[in-house]
């Protein structure tokens, strides 16, 4: 993790991954509880990190033990998420700091967070990110020859940029403002989760405490593509009740990043008998028209990789496509082996479409994040490493509250209301 914050500290990653850990460990854990699914659930979050630094540690040729680790770590967070479907009781656990602590402690790292979002260098930022897309290859100081710095866009925004920005072109300054914007939408996204749907403030202070304070956070922090995918997800689940309006949250996810192709079918299955086929019609709309001005629109779609986009070949969506880049699981293994995990994925992606047949919120969260924790292992481009992409989903389940509980509480009332009418 290199970059200007923990070098200016004097801090190595060893130190800055332990303070995280201690960080969380302090918040959340529950020490009247040594055995409890929360605990667990926080060790859980950083079983990836020795992978993901072992990758930065090399990025050009990583180890393939690095790959290896990730994959194990994903399968114990895909088997989490399938066991919480019967997980229907949850014991109220509360930090172990106040909503006035977990307030003041989001908007300080929140703070620190998008000022190094906007002033890291690009090259900095490149090397700290595992997974860095291949389309930022062409803004490499060797490479930019071909691009040059938008006068029109640059102008306007060089009183406000930081010094390492001004000079870089305007696809870097866009990717940056993107980030930022994520970043803010992704709390903002928890704290109305905590506020609406789970209806317990400090549960959303706690998921934005916990999402700052992860490692995962402070490596991918300028990957724009990853962001917005799960900004837009994370938003899904906050605008659950408007079929029409998460039909296009998740088919522009789709469509910016088609590991999220799968959360189509499943969240038409959650909408059945009340708005599926709005659903389906505005996110199968929203995904295809992603894909076709991409492919028919070469300066688009260049732009949208460099933003941080991915193509369904880059992807892995094409089994005879191989891998441009040594820095991924896939490189110089027959494609043909990667086809079984394709079509085990397909088959995952229709069990859990089809059952359970009628859905809750809370299985449709652990339902996603499985989705986007098995699409790791089928993925071409550096996959396994992109955590970012259901870290948001896997914390909503770690702090949901007993939600179907208060289902079942409110049908009484509701009858009783009746009679007395």
């Amino acid at each position: 993790m290199r970059g200007s914050f923990v070098s200016d500290l004097g801090l190595n990653p060893e130190v800055w991954l332990f303070l995280s850990l201690l960080g969380c460990v302090t918040i959340f854990f529950k020490f009247s509880r040594i055995w409890s699914v929360r605990n667990l659930d926080l060790l859980l979050l950083f079983v990836l990190v020795p992978g993901m630094m072992l990758i930065v540690a090399d990025q050009s040729n990583p180890p393939w033990f690095a790959f290896l680790w990730l994959f194990a770590g994903s399968a114990a967070w895909m088997t989490r998420c399938l066991l919480d479907l019967g997980l229907i009781r949850r014991p109220l656990l509360e930090p172990n700091l106040n909503a006035s602590g977990l307030l003041c402690l989001s908007v300080g790292i929140l703070g620190l967070l998008l000022a190094e979002t906007l002033s890291l260098p690009v090259h900095d930022g490149a090397l700290r990110n595992p997974a860095e897309p291949a389309g930022h290859e062409d803004l490499q100081p060797s490479n930019r020859k071909e691009h040059s710095t938008d006068l029109r866009v640059t102008p306007m925004l060089g009183k406000l940029l930081p010094d390492s920005l001004k000079r870089e072109p305007a696809q870097v300054v866009v990717s940056r403002i993107l980030a930022v914007l994520a970043h803010s939408a992704l709390v903002a996204a928890f704290m109305l989760i905590g506020w609406r749907t789970f209806e317990r403030p400090i549960a959303g202070l706690s998921m934005t405490a916990c999402y700052l304070l992860l490692p995962y956070t402070r490596m991918m922090v300028v990957d724009s593509g990853q962001l917005i995918s799960a900004a837009l997800i994370l938003h899904a689940v906050c605008w659950s009740g408007v079929p029409s309006l998460t039909g296009a949250l998740i088919g522009l996810a789709a469509g910016w990043i088609p590991a999220c192709l799968g959360l189509i079918p499943l969240w038409a299955s959650f909408y059945r008998g009340r708005g599926m086929i709005r659903f389906l019609i505005v996110g199968c709309s929203v995904a295809i028209v992603c894909a076709l001005l991409g492919a028919t629109i070469p300066e688009l779609a260049r732009w949208a990789r460099v933003l941080g986009a991915r193509s369904i070949a880059e992807a892995g969506l094409l089994p005879w496509f191989e891998p441009t880049t040594p820095a991924s699981f896939w490189a110089g293994i027959d494609a043909a082996f990667r086809l079984p995990v394709l079509i085990g994925y397909a088959a995952l992606v229709i069990a859990i479409t089809f059952w359970p047949a009628r859905k809750s919120l809370s299985e449709l969260i652990a339902l996603s994040a499985a989705l986007l924790v098995a699409s790791q292992f089928w993925y071409l481009d550096k996959g396994g490493t992109l955590v970012f992409l259901y870290l948001p989903m896997v914390i909503l389940m770690m702090f949901r509250p007993t939600m179907t509980a208060r289902r079942t509480v409110a049908a009484p009332l509701q009858a009783a209301t009746t009679t007395r009418n």
